[in-house]
């Protein structure tokens, strides 16, 4: 099992979510975290508790900005649990691609393909 993380200001994590769920259903053992209210220590013991709680192979850690505190805080616990991987950047491309992909790709290829993904999401149109 893979337990999945979104890690974001205000209540983009909730929204994310939310978004997912709407377009694919219910998502088993994925985790929104907001800084909204909580500082990140105390954050970061909510969701190392969280994490002890599972038995995961592996943890995916999504967050909003990379070099922001979202991101600190996940790499201040992704420090103490050897089996975390953070990506910044998320976006809904980069999540629909994640749970679409989660339980048939190996884990290096769909860290490969999330990240591609949301890439390929990213466009520019201009003009007429």
């Amino acid at each position: 099992m893979i337990a999945t993380f979104i890690i974001a200001h205000e209540d983009l994590s909730f929204s994310l979510i939310q978004t997912v769920e709407s377009v694919l259903g219910k998502q088993e053992s994925v985790f929104p975290y907001s800084n909204k209210h909580d500082n990140l220590q105390l954050l970061a013991q909510k969701i190392k508790s969280q994490i002890q709680t599972l038995q995961a192979e592996d943890i995916v850690c999504f967050t909003d900005l990379r070099g922001g505190s979202c991101w600190t805080l996940a790499n201040i616990v992704r420090k103490e649990i050897p089996n975390m991987t953070v990506i910044s950047g998320v976006n809904l491309p980069m999540l629909v691609t994640y749970f679409n992909n989660l339980n048939e790709l190996p884990f290096e290829q769909l860290m490969d393909k999330v990240v591609n993904d949301a890439c390929r999401g990213i466009t520019i149109a201009q003009g007429d």
